[in-house]
């Protein structure tokens, strides 16, 4: 029982585990499409409630909480200070404010975006140079609106005020509906993977529990209503091997299999009570027998002589 339920146990708890990281990775997974629609929202109110209200100013001074962009990083740059390891960037191939510029991996998959554009989502899991390991969904950006280029087609129609502050040289000439860089939102897993290894622990304690008290109760029952029987059966037998017969009997009021079984053990031994009974009783009978044989050998002598 205790091999089985070790074997049943392991195996529950992998399935288990392996149940609850699925969950717990659907789980980050969602909470980052979340928090990615949260920055696409942010980025929407900027573009189309705040900008047409700072109109006028921004051809004369370049205010960068104007800029969609920025507006939804510094958004998660505030939660990032509550919520450690929660951070969402924009990285583009050429964009106008160079901290924005794409790297390594980063590039990879405006790549994958550009040669597959029918491609929505890349959901992926990555270390940091702190060795923390994160999930991150990237989306793809894409210039969708004829008002983007304004500030990024030709450097001739972009604002002055921002020609003064980034130059003519970055985030022009892009075009419309062409795919120029991706949305980042990362999220840890630590806190996911910690809170699967809980929920794992949680249930094959409870399952260790079950046994335990499943493991008693069988063991009582076993105790009592197996053991016992056949300890006294096994008994009785040894006392029938030394021919100790007499008044051996066995309870069988129980009309279970072992009250079958006692029952024929008792029939067994009133059978063998008689066998022996009758073995005891045989050995007189040939005692007489032989005594008559030699009367009847001796009177048959005495008739031979007497007719001689």
């Amino acid at each position: 029982m205790l091999a089985i339920f070790l074997s049943g146990w392991l195996i529950a708890g992998l399935t288990a585990y392996t149940m609850e990281k699925r969950n717990a990775r659907q789980d980050t997974v969602h909470t980052a499409e979340v928090l990615l629609g949260t920055a696409i929202a942010a980025r929407s109110y900027t573009s189309e409630e705040i900008q047409p209200l700072l109109i006028d100013k921004i051809t004369k001074d370049f205010i960068p909480q104007t800029v969609p962009s920025y507006s939804a990083q510094q958004l998660f740059a505030r939660l990032g200070k509550k919520y450690q390891g929660y951070t969402y960037a924009e990285r583009v191939l050429n964009p106008t404010n160079r901290q924005n510029i794409a790297k390594g991996w980063q590039v990879e998959m405006i790549q994958a975006f550009i040669k597959n554009p029918e491609l929505k989502e890349i959901i992926g899991e990555r270390t940091n140079m702190e060795g923390e390991d994160f999930l991150y969904v990237a989306k793809p950006i894409q210039v969708q609106q004829q008002s983007c280029l304004q500030c990024h087609g030709k450097p001739e129609v972009a604002p002055p005020s921002l020609l003064k502050t980034y130059g003519y040289y970055n985030g022009f000439d892009w075009k419309l509906n062409e795919i120029v860089g991706t949305r980042l939102i990362s999220v840890p897993t630590l806190i996911p993977k910690k809170q699967a290894q809980k929920e794992v622990f949680s249930y094959l304690l409870m399952i260790a529990s079950v046994f335990l008290v499943a493991y008693t109760t069988v063991s009582l029952i076993v105790q009592h209503w197996i053991l016992r029987p056949l300890d006294a059966i096994s008994h009785l037998v040894e006392q029938v091997s030394l021919h100790r017969v007499e008044n051996l009997q066995l309870p069988d009021e129980s009309f279970d299999e072992l009250g079958k079984l006692s029952k024929s053990v008792n029939r067994l031994i009133i059978s063998l009570q008689k066998a022996l009974s009758n073995q005891k009783r045989s050995p007189h009978k040939k005692q007489r027998g032989d005594n008559n044989n030699r009367q009847l050998g001796a009177n048959n002598k005495q008739q031979r002589t007497h007719d001689k």
